[in-house]
């Protein structure tokens, strides 16, 4: 079981914690203790300073000049939060472990906490690694150079969108297909070189401007690529991955805007179609928002313990007999991350799939072939599956698109099941005014009050406790918004959730 000492913290903020966080006791220190040197730091693995204390940064010096191994997180409201931060980058005696937040994250926070926790168990177990007293044979470089390739290369190239990996100095240290099928080169002409270089001279400055500035200015920007009929749009965004060493790291996501641009330039004249356009753009944005911020978040903590596990098995570890430990964190790093980018790519390949042929589906069939996917979950819970279709047996629709808002709300009433009862689903379809209804109710643990609206944002996870990316439901609602219907949700804590889909009724032609 995990400690995390904490002081200061808001009733809310100390409540969402209680609630959220698994496997980790919080335990409340007083502030004379810190600064009187009386409380036992290595005892904990992470320090919450919260919004009630006065002077944080003061806290986060004493416990930083006792403990530099130990994560610190300073926790403000909006009001504070700046100037914490700015506190933080010209205090003296104060190092990376330290980080401000705001309470504004909410449930943000949880995960920030979870790696927080994880990086302090990282640093002190690197420490137990220079302390060993062995005799020790260091893995050579050559072995060490051969797992930070093979671990690039498989995560990038899994990247549903070009990402590039660059130098501090915009300097190309790796690349996905994506990119080398965008540039029309070879990586030996790519690797090496000046990620701005591929591009015409007319853009090369702005663009290296670009890579070395990044989020300071402007979060993403677009450059053109190539002359004439080949020409290309290329929105480009730009992350820091602030690996603790001496190389920092960059991620580059660029995103094939071409004919989204040209059609944009194409309607110039057509107001409505341009609003319309753009509309669809801001959602595509969004959506590449957050992955960008999930890529460079979830890139951070594998790529920061490769990077540390790697330099210090290079210095100090020998090869033993048996497996390596500290090899364990490698392998889940790269399963998160892995995880992460499945989750993307289905996120991308909903995009891509708005207009696919529709076909009249029988809508037993359909529910009949999800149950069948979901199975081995159905016998686990011993869920009671219950259809009612007499009032719309049949539906026009896109059967992947229809499949899968029936298996996201289907598996999604299973892994939110209250296990002191047994699981009902109720799965109606209906007709009215010209809408297609389907609903699907379950008896389960319910939505709690408040965040219900909440639910169908990406990567947003109301019960914390039950393994899941936080998808689904955000897929079900990019599939239904984008054929003109709707998604409703009514639930209530410890009783059920009814999610009702309303789709406009398609008329099949001959």
């Amino acid at each position: 079981m995990k400690c995390v000492y904490y002081i200061g913290l808001h009733e809310d903020t100390l409540h969402l914690f209680q609630e959220e966080l698994e496997d980790i006791t919080l335990q409340a220190v007083r502030e004379e203790d810190i600064l009187g040197n009386k409380a036992n730091l290595t005892a904990c693995d992470t320090l919450l300073v919260g919004e009630q204390v006065l002077n944080p940064v003061r806290i986060a010096q004493e416990s930083f000049s006792r403990d530099k191994a130990i994560s610190i997180l300073l926790i403000n409201d909006k009001a504070n939060h700046q100037k914490v931060k700015n506190s933080l980058q010209f205090a003296p005696f104060v190092g990376p472990t330290i980080q401000a937040v705001t309470n504004e994250l909410g449930t943000g926070l949880v995960p920030i906490v979870e790696d927080a926790v994880q990086r302090t168990e990282q640093r002190r177990s690197y420490v137990r690694i220079r302390s060993a007293s062995s005799s020790i044979t260091a893995f050579t470089p050559n072995y060490m150079e051969k797992v930070r390739v093979n671990y690039m290369a498989r995560v990038l190239d899994e990247a549903p969108i070009g990402a590039a990996l660059l130098a501090k100095d915009g300097t190309v240290l790796n690349v996905n297909n994506y990119i080398v099928r965008l540039l029309g080169r070879t990586d030996r002409e790519i690797l090496g070189i000046a990620f701005a270089d591929h591009f015409p001279v007319n853009e090369r400055n702005a663009l290296q401007d670009f890579i070395s500035d990044g989020y300071h200015s402007k979060q993403k920007r677009i450059f053109e690529l190539g002359k004439g009929d080949s020409r290309k749009f290329l929105e480009i965004s730009i992350g820091d991955i602030d690996a603790e060493s001496s190389s920092p790291y960059k991620i580059a996501i660029v995103n094939d805007v071409t004919e989204a641009t040209q059609a944009r330039q194409r309607t110039l004249a057509h107001v409505d179609e341009l609003q319309k356009l753009n509309e669809e753009l801001r959602v595509v944005n969004e959506d590449l928002d957050t992955f960008v911020y999930t890529a460079s978040h979830d890139l951070k903590s594998p790529i920061l313990n490769i990077e540390g596990l790697v330099n210090l098995l290079e210095e100090s570890l020998s090869q033993q007999p048996g497996e390596v430990p500290e090899l364990e964190h490698i392998r889940r790093s790269v399963e998160r991350f892995k995880a992460t980018i499945e989750d993307l790519t289905e996120v991308a390949r909903i995009q891509r799939s708005f207009g696919q042929e529709a076909s009249e589906l029988s809508v037993a069939d359909m529910v009949a072939d999800v149950q069948q996917l979901l199975q081995p979950e159905i016998d686990k819970t011993g869920a009671v599956i219950e259809v009612d279709i007499k009032q719309a047996p049949h539906i026009l629709f896109s059967r992947k698109n229809f499949k899968s808002i029936l298996l996201n709300l289907m598996s999604n009433a299973i892994k939110y099941h209250a296990p002191q009862r047994q699981l009902h689903i109720k799965i109606r379809t209906a007709i009215e005014q010209d809408l297609f209804l389907l609903s699907v109710q379950d008896n389960g643990l319910g939505i709690p009050t408040g965040r219900q609206d909440r639910v169908f944002q990406l990567f947003k996870r109301m019960h914390m406790h039950v393994q899941g990316s936080g998808i689904g439901l955000y897929i079900v609602k990019r599939i239904v918004s984008n054929s003109g219907g709707t998604v409703t949700v009514t639930s209530k804590e410890g009783e059920g959730t009814t999610f009702t889909v309303s789709l406009p009724v398609q008329i099949k032609r001959p």
